[in-house]
Parts: C-alpha cells; sequence; structure tokens
C-alpha cells in the first residue's frame, strides 16, 4: 500500500479513537463507572465502561507511537 494513503488512514483512525474517548470521558456513562465503583461497589457494566476507555487509550498510544 502507499505509505501516504496508510499515514492518512492512521490519522483518520486516531481521530476517531480520540473523538470516541472524548465522548465517553464527557459521558454521564463513564461518570458512573468511576464513581460508582468507588463508592458502592463494582458493577459488571461499570467495568466494561472502564475497559473501554482503557481500551481506547492503548490504541491511541499504539498509532501515536508509529
Amino acid at each position: 500500500m502507499n505509505p501516504y494513503v496508510e499515514k492518512r488512514r492512521v490519522m483518520s483512525d486516531l481521530r476517531s479513537l480520540k473523538n470516541e474517548l472524548s465522548e465517553l470521558l464527557a459521558s454521564w456513562e463513564y461518570a458512573d463507572a468511576m464513581g460508582h465503583g468507588c463508592s458502592i461497589g463494582d458493577h459488571p457494566r461499570h467495568r466494561e465502561v472502564r475497559q473501554r476507555a482503557d481500551d481506547l487509550r492503548a490504541r491511541i498510544a499504539q498509532l501515536t507511537e508509529s
């Protein structure tokens, strides 16, 4: 594949991932996941939300390194 095309694809993916992470971090769903885990105990849905944020951060870091 053309390196220029590949670079554009990676940049587009990176932008999408950053947008998704920003939206997640600004959501009530994320606020609940962070707050309730500390105060009233963990819930599988809260773990999923926190894991999604961690996965997005890891993928962003991976794409940023390349």
